[in-house]
């Protein structure tokens, strides 16, 4: 018999890697001060944080992202991407949470990733700015991130065909 951590931690570890390999497969370079790349990994992190809720959220965006940066050239963003795409996959799952269900209500999961997109627009531009101490040349990378955000909107069209997870009986079902 399978405990609902063990399924958790399995779920987790799927999640953040499908994040990691949706992030890898397709890079295209953006302009900006320091760079930027427009990816597929906003698809999959927006879905399952819209599906599957703000813990999921979180650690798939947070990890999957900065597994990426961490086997990329984008090494120095991996302590950002950590921080801004966790934070960003967790607010997208809590507002995406619904009396229907999570990321049942369509309005919701739009709002939803409006502020998770306001949090990593934010988060990048200060650790740019500050960190990277590129001072205001980091509004560059903003048009980049925008294109990033408009590709990951693609999520709410596949919300509703992803599996459920309940708890049944003591189990994970999906």
């Amino acid at each position: 018999m399978r405990s609902i951590k063990t399924e958790q931690i399995v779920f987790s570890g799927l999640f953040v890697a499908i994040v990691f390999v949706a992030t890898y497969f397709i890079q295209i370079p953006t302009t900006g001060i320091s760079g930027g790349l427009i990816h597929l990994g906003n698809i999959s992190m927006f879905a399952i944080a819209l599906k599957y809720g703000k813990k999921y959220g979180a650690l798939s965006g947070g990890l999957g992202m900065m597994l990426f940066d961490l086997f990329s050239a984008w090494f120095a963003w991996a302590p950002a991407t950590l921080v801004v795409r966790g934070l960003m996959g967790f607010v997208i799952g809590f507002v995406a949470q619904d009396k229907n269900g999570q990321g049942q209500n369509l309005w919701k999961n739009i709002v939803a990733i409006l502020l998770g997109s306001v949090v990593m627009l934010t988060g990048y531009f200060l650790f740019e700015a500050i960190i990277l101490g590129v001072g205001w040349a980091a509004i560059a990378g903003v048009p980049g991130n925008l294109v990033q955000l408009a590709i990951g909107l693609i999520a709410l069209g596949l919300v509703p065909f992803l599996p459920n997870m309940k708890k049944e009986n003591g189990k994970i079902e999906s």
